[in-house]
């Protein structure tokens, strides 16, 4: 992700200082997160109401998002994992709010200001040091790191919303592009799925289309989303008959991912995995335990005994898997007897 020649999103104060002066009497606190200070629109909150405080804001998560990869470079799979999986029916508390947001200092307890200037607004999201925020990252999980960037997302989606008639529809589309391509890596489908469905049939018109690769590609998510993520084969194929007829959408990945999802086709399944990007891998996870459950069926159908390596790379599409891992997620009852799996013992002959 690059800032197409951007200016930095951020300004250092002439200080050079990363805290400020408590006016509730206390010596000194960290300043709080500036992602955080912003909120949401929909409760009334009015910073991301105007476009170049939007724009600001923006830049701020991207830069945070970067942030977050490059401290987590050493496993990033694992950080990208790292969110729960339960999530709040009110969508401006997903993911879940009991993750910590700020594990440094207090957040200030101060309403937000509802009447701001447009200068105000644009510098509530600009005015902290660089230093400022990599402290707060480097004491933060990553969980909670992911939560405050999908809460500002969610924030400003909402912005952008509320002002979409004056806001300019390549940034519209900016702001959902990246946004659904972060929540897809962050397996949050309340931060992306309706996000899909504005991109691809409110914000690619006539007079600001979306370029041919992109359409296809988040067209692709959301064929996908519904067949793996939903287990709604029916809905893909008649969003993949529209795509064609309509904007004349071609996709391998997507018709094999589809056809080996209506056989049960794991072993196809496991191979196309390992051939995509990162965000059809992520997508297409959401159909491994089934796919997994339908090998294990099919395994217990057919054999009495099986190799145990090759039961769980066939089960599972992946290395590292261990016996004692798969039986207790499959819940199995099945014996391991060297290197070999013991599905059933033969009757004995009468």
């Amino acid at each position: 992700m690059s800032y197409r020649g951007r200016n930095p999103p951020f300004r250092r104060p002439d200080s050079g200082t990363s805290i400020r002066k408590n006016t509730s009497g206390s010596r000194l606190r960290p300043v709080s997160d500036p992602l955080d200070a912003v909120g949401f629109p929909s409760k009334g909150d009015k910073t991301l109401l105007d476009h170049k405080a939007q724009r600001a804001y923006y830049d701020t998560v991207v830069d945070r998002y970067m942030r977050f990869c490059s401290s987590h470079s050493h496993d990033l799979e694992a950080a990208w994992a790292s969110l729960p999986a339960s999530a709040s029916a009110d969508a401006t508390k997903n993911p879940p709010s009991n993750l910590p947001a700020l594990p440094i200092g207090k957040p200030s307890t101060k309403p937000a200001p509802r009447d701001d200037s447009t200068e105000d607004l644009v510098a509530k999201t600009e005015s902290l040091s660089l230093s400022t925020k990599q402290t707060v990252e480097r004491q933060r999980p990553p969980a909670a790191e992911l939560s405050t960037l999908l809460m500002s997302l969610r924030k400003l989606r909402e912005g952008t919303l509320a002002t979409s008639s004056t806001t300019p529809v390549d940034f519209q589309q900016q702001v959902h592009i990246f946004s659904i391509r972060f929540s897809i890596l962050a397996h949050h489908p309340p931060s992306y799925f309706s996000s899909l469905h504005y991109l691809v049939d409110n914000l690619h018109t006539a007079s600001h289309p979306l370029t041919p690769h992109v359409l296809t590609e988040f067209t692709s998510y959301l064929i996908l989303d519904y067949a793996c993520r939903q287990n709604s084969l029916a809905p893909a194929y008649t969003l993949l008959i529209q795509a064609k007829e309509n904007h004349g959408f071609k996709s391998p990945v997507v018709d094999r991912v589809l056809n080996a999802l209506t056989h049960d086709n794991w072993i196809a399944f496991w191979r196309i995995s390992k051939e995509v990007d990162g965000y059809v891998r992520a997508i297409m996870g959401w159909a491994t335990d089934h796919m997994t459950k339908q090998a294990l069926k099919a395994a217990g159908r057919t054999y009495l005994s099986v190799n145990a390596n090759w039961l769980l790379r066939t089960s599972t599409g992946e290395e590292g898997w261990t016996w004692q891992r798969l039986a207790e997620k499959e819940k199995l009852g099945w014996q391991l007897e060297g290197d070999s799996v013991i599905i059933r013992k033969p009757r004995a002959k009468t």
